[in-house]
């Protein structure tokens, strides 16, 4: 079976190399369970033997240009759509590349089929699924299992069901686009929307896991399990410690958007992603409203506050407490704060959308980094 994948691959080497490329990040498997054909997610390509058996080869090699195009859109890596089912997720993307990619021997949805206008992104097609199904992911809302076989909806589920935030594989996924001259079989305007997600705007959970770099704590302490070099045990050793304390500050007066404090509390979850063993997180408006130290992913956080703003509050508790990093969510609507004499804390701005970040950028930038949050 895999020496079919081998000859695609091997065909592709000089004819597709971002395919080639994709592909190869990727670890294949084989998984009987699933109702798709093919399938990626968590760097793995999955396929189901029993399907692939029955398709021909170039029917399985579009279903692999599919799912590498999928992989170089990141779909199953970057931020799932708020509020969308895995089907929706699976049926969206599929919109999207049928949109984009043309598969005369493998079948996927265009968005014609579903009175949705061409041109649109993969969250908008997700959004719009959802909304057409009235939120409901129920199996018989979309079958075409006359045969007893699996329906479109428990395919298009299992096609999303690996997919994960991942900000590791996204920028492996920037980096094959970055260098890439020879686009192969990828339509032009397809290759200018890849390389221009390059040159969006700022991506703030890059910024993010910059700015975690910058502020981890250098201290060392002695140890005897790691004896010196040129003495071993006579003399102690010493290893680094990592042991960052860092303050996250949520602005939950009431001009902050629910949808944006949804989004923030999502990027603190995948935090625990770069290493965090537990993340301080502080509710603010004119006053500080609740502070609680997470130490795994949470899914509900109850909202505190929705008053008005000051950012004098979090910046005083941050100092006090000795963080070495602050990461500030807000709109930026209040006065700039005073910051203390003697203040170490690194400082993180994060607003809600740019034009909140081209209004205060300025005073922003005098005591802090700053970039702005994606939405949609």
């Amino acid at each position: 079976m895999q020496e079919r994948f081998t000859k695609i691959m091997q065909d592709w080497f000089l004819m597709e190399p971002v395919l080639f490329q994709v592909l190869c990040s990727h670890e294949l498997s084989a998984n009987e369970l699933m109702s798709c054909p093919v399938r990626s997610g968590c760097k793995r390509l999955e396929y189901n033997p029993h399907i692939v058996r029955e398709m021909t080869d170039a029917a399985l090699e579009e279903a692999l240009r599919a799912e590498a195009v999928r992989i170089i859109m990141k779909h199953p890596y970057e931020r799932r759509p708020d509020g969308c089912s895995q089907q929706a997720m699976g049926l969206g993307s599929n919109l999207v590349i049928g949109d984009n990619y043309s598969h005369p021997r493998f079948r996927i949805e265009t968005p014609q089929e579903y009175g949705l206008k061409s041109g649109m992104s993969f969250e908008w097609y997700a959004r719009e699924v959802e909304r057409q199904q009235g939120g409901s992911s129920s199996e018989d809302s979309d079958d075409d299992s006359s045969e007893g076989g699996p329906g479109k909806s428990e395919k298009h589920r299992d096609l999303a069901e690996l997919w994960d935030e991942d900000d590791m594989t996204v920028q492996l996924i920037n980096g094959i686009i970055s260098t890439t001259k020879n686009w192969g079989s990828i339509p032009g305007h397809l290759a200018e929307i890849l390389t221009s997600s390059l040159k969006a705007k700022i991506n703030w959970r890059n910024v993010f896991a910059g700015f975690r770099a910058s502020i981890i704590s250098s201290k060392r302490k002695l140890t005897r399990m790691r004896p010196n070099r040129r003495t071993g045990f006579d003399n102690m050793g010493s290893v680094r410690r990592f042991d960052t304390k860092l303050l996250v500050a949520v602005d939950v007066s009431g001009s902050i958007s629910t949808e944006s404090l949804q989004y923030f509390y999502g990027v603190i979850n995948s935090a625990f992603k770069y290493g965090f063993e537990s993340i301080d997180v502080v509710q603010f408006d004119h006053g500080v409203r609740a502070v609680h130290s997470l130490k795994k992913v949470v899914k509900d956080v109850a909202i505190l506050g929705r008053g008005g703003t000051s950012f004098q509050e979090p910046v005083d508790y941050a100092h006090e407490n000795g963080y070495d990093g602050l990461v500030m969510l807000t709109d930026g609507y209040a006065p700039p704060p005073t910051i203390p004499e003697g203040f170490k804390t690194g400082l993180l701005w994060v607003c809600e959308n740019q034009s909140c970040l081209d209004h205060h950028k300025q005073w922003m930038e005098k005591s802090g980094r700053t970039c702005v949050m994606q939405i949609g």
